[in-house]
């Protein structure tokens, strides 16, 4: 019954099937629009720079599976409730819009504990890291962890 703690440890490491995720200029200023921030703004050579919440976008969004599929790995369903945690964005350089990156990752950390009120939960640490497909820069790193109640555990 439940996941067992063993099987925790078992999918540090596992990675995702991985994609790729372009920047397309509508969606660009979708987005922009969204977070009331400016439209994508020109830099030199006429490039255009995409929001930086752009890299958690095209990390999650070409992680190669669905959410469902994540949280089956862990042997839980959206019913269960899984929550978002903790999240971290580091930007090497600016994402342009019209550019395609490569997005590579996976599971890097998984945790027990026992909260007095919560009970019993996994904390489940996953990074994504972004390359630009024009040549091979490493644009982003995003780390994310998904909290995971354990009822039955």
């Amino acid at each position: 019954m439940g996941f067992a703690e063993a099987d925790l440890d078992g999918q540090v490491g596992r990675a995702f099937p991985g994609g790729t995720y372009t920047v397309h200029p509508w969606r660009a200023w979708l987005l922009a629009d969204t977070v009331l921030a400016q439209p994508p703004s020109v830099r030199s050579a006429g490039e255009q720079v995409a929001h930086p919440l752009f890299a958690w976008m095209a990390a999650t969004g070409a992680m190669g599976i669905t959410w469902d599929e994540l949280f089956s790995w862990f042997g839980a369903t959206a019913a269960d409730g899984p929550v978002f945690g903790e999240h971290e964005t580091t930007l090497h350089r600016p994402l342009r819009v019209g550019a395609a990156y490569r997005v590579t990752g996976g599971i890097v950390s998984a945790e027990r504990k026992v909260g007095r009120r919560t009970g019993v939960f996994d904390v489940v640490g996953y990074s994504m890291d972004l390359h630009d497909e024009s040549d091979g820069a490493h644009v982003a790193t995003c780390w994310n962890s998904i909290v995971f109640p354990r009822r039955d555990a």
